[in-house]
């Protein structure tokens, strides 16, 4: 992903149309952005939080006013670990 979002390398592939969007949507969002590669490693907090989203209701909104106990575990096992 990082290759295709920094290069033009991709233009006639057939993802070619949602590399481009990509691009798009991250130029118009975003006052500046930077793609860089991260281990797994280093994101385990990111990929449990993914994992946690994918389990959601597509369609039901979720509506908390704090973070659950579980995304706090997450976060101090991926702290102690990059120690």
């Amino acid at each position: 992903m990082v290759k295709a979002i920094k290069s033009n390398s991709y233009e006639g592939s057939a993802v070619g149309h949602l590399i481009d969007e990509v691009k798009s949507l991250l130029g118009s969002n975003f006052l500046g952005f930077e793609c860089v590669f991260v281990g797994r490693d280093c994101n385990r907090a990111a990929h449990e939080l993914a994992a946690l989203g994918y389990l959601c209701t597509e369609g039901k909104e979720l509506v908390t006013n704090s973070m659950p106990k579980s995304v706090y575990v997450i976060v101090a096992n991926d702290l102690l670990a990059n120690e």
